[in-house]
């Protein structure tokens, strides 16, 4: 085997073993709204954010939410009188083997109004 194919060859097996890590940029969870601390005078809030997987799951307060094309995604919490903690996560995979699990947590006061 000339040394020029044996290069290549190593080359070869170089690029296959490291391509699994091509693309796998870490998962990126935004929360738009609502404002961490806020206090709110309505009944329901509306919880937006980004993240950087379209295919990622996510979730508020356990309620798996839809994720559009590019990664955006809403839906409305309703309060309960007082401090209110509302749990958003995002993570790859499927049920029991969940990677990259990423979560952050926004407290909103509710106060109504009279």
């Amino acid at each position: 085997m000339s040394k020029m194919f044996k290069l290549l060859a190593i080359l070869l097996v170089i690029s296959l073993l490291a391509l699994p890590l091509v693309g796998c940029k870490a998962l990126t969870l935004s929360v738009v709204a609502p404002i961490d601390r806020a206090t709110i005078t309505t009944s329901t809030v509306e919880v937006r954010g980004t993240v950087s997987d379209a295919k990622a799951t996510v979730w508020v307060n356990d309620s798996i939410i839809a994720v559009s094309k590019k990664g955006y995604f809403s839906t409305e919490v309703t309060l309960t009188s007082g401090e209110n903690a509302i749990e958003i996560v995002a993570a790859r995979g499927k049920a029991g083997k969940w990677k990259n699990v990423i979560g952050r947590t926004v407290t909103v006061t509710y106060t109504p109004s009279e």
